[in-house]
């Protein structure tokens, strides 16, 4: 092919990717738009199932004051609520799903246009690139924090928040029964008194996955071994933690990002694994750190998991991969095989 055809048609591929790369970041744009609304309509939702369950609580302890009609109205309605909240957050993840998809894609075809540029010379394109660049930088990181209050807020809901509107019924059930049987009152309030103190231990953990206080204080390691012990409870899985070489603080941000990889590659292996064991290794050698998250569940087949169409634990592996190689500037590698567990690592350098 002629030098000139040749130039054609890297022009023409060129085009048609930069096109493609626009209609991309239009479906993201009103993908996210989409999302906001999802999003607000499952808040809705949520408050108003716990309502409505607050509702069922007050019928199951007032069983006379209400007729069969009324009975029937409040279990439809509770029945409708749950299966529309079911429904809507099912969209929300589909939704979410498709957003990172959009992402990949978007990512993809910016690499292709920047690799044909130049070729095609420095001119096409290359004075815009940087800004939008930094758009879709600014755009990723508001995404990420959005996403990230959204499961606080759902955690929320099923969490602390339907453990207080059970603690409000009680004291409202002791309330009642104060007048009346004073036995049955000591024996309600010593049972809501316990039910206070698993709500305060329950949210004390909740915190802590949230934002570990001590890892301020004490540092990575200290952390991440309160956590380990606290995730083999949980989830009823044994968690080895090796640590070699880490006799001096990193950075705050170099900790908060190496406890995250940790949390999210652990949150992997609960949720996908079906592991009895895991092993989490932390050295530091030479000018770098190395981690990684190994178990001895059920495996994968890599090309599988990280096609296009493999659903959420592909999302969790980019979010490993993303922690690894924008936060801390490191390598990210994942090895798997069916019937012989998971290994994920990272080797980032020291800061």
């Amino acid at each position: 092919m002629a030098p000139s055809e040749t130039q054609q048609k890297l022009e023409e591929i060129h085009h048609t990717v930069s096109a493609d790369l626009d209609k991309t970041r239009r479906e993201l744009s009103e993908m996210e738009t989409l999302l906001r609304q999802t999003n607000a309509e499952v808040e809705k939702l949520a408050q108003r199932e716990l309502t409505v369950a607050n509702r069922l609580r007050d019928l199951e302890v007032n069983l006379e004051k209400y007729n069969k009609a009324d009975i029937k109205n409040f279990y439809t309605s509770a029945q409708e609520v749950q299966m529309r909240l079911l429904m809507m957050r099912g969209q929300l993840e589909q939704l979410q799903f498709r957003q990172q998809l959009l992402k990949t894609r978007q990512s993809q075809l910016f690499e292709i246009v920047t690799a044909l540029e130049p070729l095609l010379g420095a001119d096409i394109g290359g004075a815009a690139r940087p800004a939008d660049d930094g758009v879709d930088r600014i755009s990723s990181i508001i995404q990420a924090q959005e996403n990230e209050r959204l499961r606080i807020s759902l955690q929320m809901h099923d969490g602390p928040a339907q453990s207080m509107s059970n603690l409000v019924l009680r004291a409202e059930i002791c309330q009642r029964l104060l007048d009346r049987d004073i036995e049955q009152t000591r024996g309600e309030l010593s049972a809501l008194k316990s039910a206070i103190n698993t709500t305060l231990q329950d949210t004390r953990r909740f915190i802590f996955d949230l934002r570990p206080m001590i890892l301020d204080d004490l540092g990575l390691v200290p952390t991440l071994r309160r956590y380990v012990q606290q995730f083999s409870e949980k989830n009823k899985l044994e968690v080895n933690l090796m640590v070699q070489n880490m006799d001096t603080r990193l950075p705050n941000h170099y900790e908060v990002a190496l406890f995250r990889f940790i949390q999210e590659a652990l949150n992997n292996v609960a949720r996908h694994a079906n592991a009895s064991q895991a092993r989490v290794l932390l050295d530091q050698n030479g000018n770098s750190i190395h981690v990684s998250v190994e178990d001895d569940g059920t495996g994968f087949h890599l090309n599988e998991v990280l096609g296009e169409n493999s659903g959420r634990r592909n999302l969790g592996i980019e979010t490993l991969r993303q922690q690894a190689e924008s936060l801390l500037r490191g390598e990210f590698g994942i090895e798997s095989a069916v019937g012989r567990g998971t290994r994920v690592a990272a080797v980032v350098p020291l800061p």
